[in-house]
């Protein structure tokens, strides 16, 4: 406990405050509410050092709703549950859940490498779903969304579609087959959930405080640092993965997708045109998430092969794709433009 509490502190401490950004971030939304978390990569590329920006006091607060962005911690702790049991990448998971009677009914299989891409290329609710599934909603908010790992103002307790086969009813016990491609390993995960409800706990105010998603932009924007700067971090900052594990999610592979954004069509919002015109070349990380009335990207931008900046962002804002005359996905581009032209001053 005190050592986590102790990381907490260290990772909070060196936000430093900008005015200049934050008139510029303000001026490119005046009539928006907005967050943003961001993190400037400086040092060397064997010793990197972050120097963490919030806009105003928005860094921490946890009223916003995530969307898609929070996806990336069901897939993290999917990986770690596979890492634990000693299960490669390449497995199989079958789902099943428990009726009232205690019958147990398959509802479907897929593979760790089709769910993980499907969230990253088309942002699937049915594969975030089965991936919180698969981890449980007490496992994932008792081992990866705790203090002791950097995360004090996380929960999930939702998925993100109802319909079978993929729906994820709280109360139902679920049984997840996991086996290897060739049959010769396998392990059996089942799991009821507690009744407990995190978000209350941590903060939640959107949508339901009982069971909504709730996180923070720094702890946003520091889950994507963790992965993007996984081999320099200290032990106890790393996630419980292993060098193919992060490959794969910053990379994907053999036709499958990871945070790399190769194509447009993966909506990266703030891969805005200043973006793209101030650093052409330069390499991006995403994961975007949209609903009526909020949108946001989480995202990096490394341009350090050219002789640029690397920065990594969470950017919200309260407007959605219901939003008039322009949404939120747009906005989130507005002010992206606004940090590209503050990273080029700096």
């Amino acid at each position: 406990m005190r050592l986590g509490l102790f990381t907490l502190l260290i990772s909070t401490a060196v936000t430093q405050a900008d005015p200049a950004l934050d008139t510029a971030l303000e001026a490119s939304t005046p009539d928006l509410q907005k967050w943003a978390s961001i993190c400037l990569v400086g040092g060397s590329a064997e010793k990197p050092n972050f120097e963490w920006h919030d806009f105003r006091d928005t860094g921490t607060r946890t009223d916003f709703w995530p969307a898609s962005t929070i996806k990336l911690y069901a897939v993290i702790a999917a990986l770690e549950l596979l890492h634990e049991q000693g299960l490669s990448l390449q497995s199989t998971a079958s789902f099943e859940h428990q009726d009232s009677s205690g019958i147990w009914h398959l509802d479907c299989a897929r593979t760790m490498p089709e769910m993980l891409s499907e969230v990253f290329r088309r942002s699937s609710n049915e594969d975030y779903t089965l991936l919180l599934r698969l981890v449980g909603i007490d496992r994932i908010n008792t081992q990866l969304l705790i203090l002791e790992r950097g995360y004090p103002r996380s929960a999930l307790m939702r998925g993100y579609v109802k319909d079978r086969p993929w729906g994820y009813m709280r109360e139902e016990p679920q049984r997840i087959h996991l086996s290897s491609t060739d049959g010769s390993q396998g392990k059996i995960i089942q799991h009821r959930w507690s009744g407990r409800y995190y978000a209350e706990e941590r903060g939640c105010t959107v949508i339901d405080a009982k069971t909504g998603n709730v996180t923070s932009a720094h702890e946003l924007a520091d889950t994507l640092r963790r992965l993007l700067f996984h081999e320099h971090l200290p032990g106890n900052e790393r996630f419980k993965l292993t060098e193919q594990q992060i490959d794969f999610l910053l990379h994907g592979g053999n036709g499958f997708v990871g945070l790399e954004t190769r194509n447009p069509d993966s909506g990266p919002s703030s891969w805005s045109p200043k973006m793209q015109s101030h650093f052409p070349k330069a390499r991006f990380y995403h994961k975007c998430g949209v609903i009526s009335d909020h949108a946001m990207d989480l995202a990096c931008l490394d341009d350090r092969a050219n002789g640029g900046p690397c920065c990594l962002w969470l950017l919200a804002v309260k407007a959605g794709h219901a939003t008039k005359p322009l949404d939120g996905e747009t906005r989130v581009g507005q002010l992206a433009d606004a940090l590209a032209d503050w990273l080029k001053d700096k």
